[in-house]
């Protein structure tokens, strides 16, 4: 597993996507509402909204396209050769994406302290890097799913599209949504993204109130189901089905 673990690491400094989704994206997005919007508080909500749709576009969105070329290149054949089980891989993955995550996530921080005035406390910081383990998991777990219900890579742009994008979108990463109509509000509780960006609010701001548990609670269990589904989801090739608890492996 830890030979996975490496190769799948070292392999995302070579993939486009991740360089564009996790490190060069985030960065410009930091910088340009940063730069643009200077009001008073805003800096600790784009801090949060940035690191959080860093792990919505990395792991959420990249793992999808890794998947699927991985897949339809024979790749998991050999893995399944092997006797690698199915849920060690996506382990592997989940960590590869983690600890890249996590070395972003640190640089954000910093350049938010350099830049704009962000004090981030030791609490903050630890309940970000909860947070982030967290977040990193599940939206891996999110883009295994994306990844196995696709064909091609139309498939996969597309079902990423409609599944993060909503979430991004239904969520306070950049905005409020206090005036926002009641059925957007119901529907933010109802995905893993909104708790995500709540708990790495409260962290950014060093709270710890009863939302910020019940945040936390609800992102643990979305992790829990996310990385139940991709395992009963995953084929280990192109022609294989869907759901894999109907069938014997």
């Amino acid at each position: 597993m830890f030979a996975v673990f490496r190769t799948l690491l070292i392999g995302q400094f070579r993939d486009a996507h991740t360089l564009f989704w996790t490190i060069l994206l985030p960065f410009a997005l930091l910088i340009g509402l940063g730069l643009y919007f200077d009001e008073p508080g805003y800096a600790e909500r784009l801090l949060a909204g940035v690191v959080a749709v860093n792990i919505l576009f990395g792991p959420g969105m990249v793992t999808p396209f890794q998947v699927m070329t991985l897949r339809n290149r024979g790749v998991f054949k050999l893995l399944r050769a092997a006797s690698l089980p199915t849920s060690a891989f996506i382990a592997a993955s989940a960590l590869a994406r983690t600890a890249l995550s996590l070395v972003v996530g640190a640089c954000l921080v910093a350049a938010s302290a350099v830049g704009f005035g962000v004090k981030p406390t030791i609490p903050g910081l630890a309940l970000m890097l909860f947070a982030l383990l967290l977040g990193s998991v599940c939206f891996t777990a999110v883009g295994f799913i994306t990844g196995n219900l696709a064909r091609n890579g139309s498939d996969t742009s597309m079902i990423s599209n409609l599944v993060c994008l909503p979430m991004l979108f239904a969520s306070e990463a950049f905005y409020s949504l206090e005036h926002a109509p009641q059925w957007v509000k119901i529907a933010s509780l109802l995905h893993p993204f909104s708790h995500f960006v709540d708990l790495l609010s409260a962290a950014v701001h060093g709270s710890r109130q009863a939302d910020t548990w019940a945040s936390a609670a609800a992102l643990a269990g979305f992790t829990a189901v996310c990385l139940a589904v991709a395992a009963a989801t995953f084929r280990w090739d192109q022609e294989g089905v869907r759901f894999r608890f109907l069938v014997k492996d």
